[in-house]
């Protein structure tokens, strides 16, 4: 723990007043800035991950969520429930479109398959463990191998005793890894979700923008066993009761008013290099947009006119329709913002430095040869991505094949995700999938993306694809052959094959597996060379991190990685541009003002009536005149944030964290005085529960009494 201290101490200050995304041990360093920013609690109680309130903040899958009953009640997201909102619907009874809301436990969905409540409940400095005497003598994929092999068993030790699920992830740059204990709830269920009009109001045309009228809010329950330990579904299982659950606030915010947000931020750019931010700019971000919007169009078309296939296709083209907006405004940034100059004054204020600090000397150069090779071969890699992100088919049949392949192998030396522990994740994927199967949609995507691979030059052609089509003498032939002789749709068939062999599975004279089973030497070949890539970075770029720490007097911080991070600020508007300055809150006002009944401003009537009617009750706030629905804060959040409680200075949840505006899409590169990020007032959740929903049985859960 000596050696987690110092490099706590190192980071302990943020660059600016409220950058940063901390980890809960960082937080006594910090306790200073927490209460000159106005925490009315004791900071330190941040740091206790079985504590109240940070016992009550769960992770959900690239989501994050927060307990806030004595019964396991979970609030997160609405976009971070809707796969099981969706999988749950049918043009009979469309969840997605009229909400859902169980009035007692027994009327309550099973969420998605493989969805999961984890817990954090220990975190443990693993360094010397994961890197400490690396022999000299490995090379670079060597290196990266046994790194590798060490975090394996680093987490098969950590889940030996059963119940819980554990990651070692690395922390500054490869500097340090720390390994994560979570309880892990596999029995996971829908309690209530508001309508689309509501949790999605204002859709793809509001979302990343302010001013927003969005409720994105549903609610989860977590089950347990009788006994009290995770288990599978089961009509027989009890509600979980936490140690801890958040209060939920009935006071009202203010501009200026302190907020924190406790969550599991997924990936941050920030001590990326000026090499790796222009090819961000010039390559992987264009290619990402021109790849999203055609197999958005192509999923649209194919299910204009079919509300099945429109709720088969939903969570896919939500996912797409997100990343490609995020990946739009992140793109203009880079192009027109301060990201890239900032990174070459970064690096000639460093490469100065360094002149008179040698112990660094060849950091950048070996940096930016590791950066060259690792690109060579982006344009095929990113098609082969597209090619499987296409088709949940083929996906399926890669990964019963590779499973097939890798369980020859002993545990400890199979590719992540195919290991034992990771068995029953597969099936559940598998039976996940079998809700997005939409024959129509997967060849029309699969189409775009096999026509794209002709056009790639001669250097990077991807030859098991060039291979099939020339036997077939199309692509349309080929695809009529691939899909009239698969049964990867057969959900009984594709369980089974999870169960076979390589042999038994090529018996089968299954189409799509048999080119699944072509495609797969590319991407073990891909996965070594990342090795060899991943090895010398492993070598070169705590270097780098070292060296700007040192020129900046310690003042650094660990980029995100999916870990529970504590992040702070206050309720704050914003200036986009000249002559425009945008409050922090929105009212009810200004969902009766943007409603045109319509596909994406379509609210329901219920909600409509009771703004008309202004049935507000305690709900309003004085100051506003009406229900406030969202808030902008300058808090330090990216994707994976979504769903995470944001609390009050006296650590109760005061809303949930659900986006950030279009001019902060940036900020996984850099933090900016601009960056806002985006919550739902909890005033507004508990308005449309007991004014709207009728939700009064989960409010009086929560502790709040309802006023209709």
């Amino acid at each position: 723990m000596k050696k987690l201290a110092v490099l706590f101490c190192l980071a302990a200050l943020p660059l600016l007043a409220d950058e940063g995304m901390w980890l809960p041990q960082q937080i006594p360093q910090i306790a200073g800035d927490l209460r000159k920013s106005g925490i009315k609690i004791d900071p330190n109680r941040l740091a206790d991950l079985t504590g109240d309130p940070m016992g009550a903040v769960i992770a959900l899958g690239g989501c994050t969520a927060s307990f806030v009953s004595p019964d396991g009640l979970a609030v997160t997201n609405h976009h971070c429930a809707y796969n099981s909102i969706r999988v749950n619907s049918t043009p009979q009874r469309d969840l997605l479109k009229n909400g859902f809301l169980a009035k007692s436990f027994d009327e309550e969905l099973p969420a998605a398959p493989g969805s999961r409540i984890s817990v954090t409940t220990k975190i443990e400095d693993v360094t010397d463990k994961v890197i400490g005497n690396l022999s000299p003598k490995l090379d670079d994929r060597g290196r990266d191998i046994e790194i590798g092999r060490r975090e394996k068993e680093l987490t098969a030790e950590c889940e030996k005793p059963g119940g819980v699920r554990c990651r070692v992830a690395s922390m500054f740059e490869g500097s340090q890894y720390l390994r994560f204990t979570s309880m892990e709830i596999r029995d996971v269920r829908l309690a209530y979700a508001p309508a689309e009009g509501i949790g999605n109001f204002g859709g793809e045309t509001d979302n990343w923008m302010w001013p927003r009228h969005t409720g994105d809010f549903a609610f989860y329950r977590a089950y347990v066993g009788k006994d009290g330990k995770p288990a599978e579904y089961s009509k027989d299982n009890v509600p979980f009761k936490p140690a801890h659950w958040l209060k939920v606030s009935t006071a009202r915010l203010a501009p200026g008013d302190f907020v924190m947000v406790a969550g599991y931020p997924g990936r941050t750019f920030r001590f990326h290099t000026e090499q790796e931010v222009t090819n961000s700019r010039d390559v992987t971000l264009p290619t990402s947009i021109r790849y999203a919007t055609e197999l958005s169009r192509i999923l649209n078309e194919v299910g204009k006119d079919n509300r099945a296939i429109q709720i088969k296709n939903a969570s896919r083209l939500r996912g797409l329709d997100n990343s490609l907006k995020n990946n739009t405004g992140a793109l203009e940034t880079l192009t027109h913002g301060a990201i890239v100059a900032q990174r070459h004054q970064r690096e000639a204020d460093l490469a100065k430095w360094i002149s008179s600090h040698p112990q660094y000397a060849g950091v950048m150069e070996s940096l930016r040869k590791i950066n060259e090779e690792e690109v060579a071969m982006q344009q095929r890699d990113s098609l082969l991505f597209w090619i499987y992100r296409s088709s949940p088919m083929l996906t399926q049949a890669r990964q019963v094949y590779r499973n097939a392949i890798e369980r020859t192998k002993k545990d400890i030396d199979r590719a992540g995700g195919f290991q034992d522990r990771d068995q029953a994740t597969l099936m559940q994927a598998a039976t996940r999938a079998q809700s997005e199967f939409e024959p129509a949609s997967d060849r029309a995507g699969l189409r775009f993306f096999l026509l794209e691979s002709q056009k790639l030059p001669a250097n990077q052609r991807i030859a098991a694809v060039d291979q099939a089509l020339a036997k077939a003498g199309s692509v349309d032939a080929f695809l009529d052959s691939l899909y009239a002789n698969t049964t990867i749709a057969d959900l009984n068939q594709r369980k089974a094959m999870y169960g076979e062999t390589t042999k038994q599975l090529d018996a089968r004279n299954d189409a799509m597996l048999g080119f699944a089973a072509k495609l797969i030497p590319l991407t073990e070949a891909n996965e070594e060379r990342s090795e060899q890539i991943a090895g010398a970075l492993s070598r070169v770029r705590p270097q780098y991190l070292a060296a700007l720490r040192d020129m900046n007097g310690g003042k650094l911080y660990s980029d995100a990685n999916l870990t529970l991070r504590i992040t702070y600020g206050h309720v704050a508007g914003y200036s986009p541009r000249d002559a425009v300055m945008y409050a922090p809150q929105t009212t009810v006002a200004g969902v009766l003002q943007k409603n045109s009944g319509k596909d994406e401003f379509d609210s329901p009537p219920a909600l409509l009536d009771a703004i008309r009617a202004k049935k507000f009750g305690p709900y309003a706030d004085p100051r506003l005149g009406e229900v406030p629905v969202d808030y902008l804060s300058d808090v330090d959040t990216t994707g994976g944030n979504s769903g995470s409680p944001t609390l009050n200075a006296n650590g109760e949840l005061c809303g949930l964290l659900f986006d950030g505006t279009y001019e902060s899409l940036g900020s996984d590169y850099l933090f900016e005085p601009i960056t806002r990020s985006i919550h739902v007032d909890s005033t507004y959740m508990l308005w449309v529960m007991d004014a709207v929903d009728h939700a009064q049985n989960l409010l009086k859960e929560m502790g709040v009494t309802p006023a209709f």
